[in-house]
């Protein structure tokens, strides 16, 4: 992973971080398909500390407490938290990453 960068988390993130009362946040790659299909990787934010602590880079922002995958492959000089309202609730997304897809 790439270590030269700064972290963003935007202000929704955070208020939404405050409102559940959270104080962490994690970024896991993981991958998916396989089988007769292709496999890809996919990225989810989280706001629990993860199981394997481990396999993580920990990063202090805002007052938050950030879990990266070592397996995050950052290509932006900044590693970008959005927020994006649904109808089923919200979702953290992340900005500045690359994820593989396999045939």
């Amino acid at each position: 992973m790439n270590k030269s960068f700064t972290i963003k988390i935007d202000q929704k993130v955070l208020d939404y971080m405050n409102k559940k009362r959270k104080s962490v946040l994690t970024l896991n790659i993981s991958t998916t398909g396989g089988g007769c299909c292709p496999t890809f990787e996919i990225s989810e934010v989280t706001l629990a500390k993860p199981d394997h602590p481990d396999l993580f880079d920990i990063y202090q922002q805002n007052a938050v407490t950030l879990y990266i995958s070592k397996k995050t492959k950052v290509t932006a000089s900044m590693l970008h938290f959005t927020f994006k309202k649904n109808l089923i609730g919200a979702t953290i997304l992340v900005e500045g990453i690359s994820l593989k897809k396999r045939d």
